[in-house]
């Protein structure tokens, strides 16, 4: 939540790239990861480009809500799935916590 504003009702951003979505070894369709934070969306897309060759240039990161998102999947239940991708630093604490 924005300084002085009250976190509870607020939407949490989500953060996309509609073009590196990678295949599910399951179903064969597309799952879109989605990113809590917005530096490591573009990190993910840098990767993404660096292993198929492309220009991050020609990738946009996108902003989801939550809401939209799950409307996305109702939608098209079929071709439609994401993964959430956990904050690096909430990744780092738990690691930590857990190996003491």
């Amino acid at each position: 939540a924005p300084p002085g504003a009250h976190p509870l009702g607020q939407q949490v951003p989500l953060f996309a790239c509609m073009e590196i979505a990678q295949e599910s070894e399951e179903t064969g369709n597309p799952v879109l990861p989605l990113f809590l934070v917005l530096d490591e969306a573009h990190e993910a897309v840098k990767l993404a480009t660096e292993a198929d060759g492309g220009n991050t240039e020609d990738l946009e990161v996108v902003s989801l809500s939550l809401p939209k998102a799950v409307q996305l999947f109702v939608e098209n239940p079929e071709t439609t799935a994401f993964q959430f991708v956990p904050p690096r630093a909430s990744i780092d604490h738990i690691q930590n916590y857990l190996t003491g």
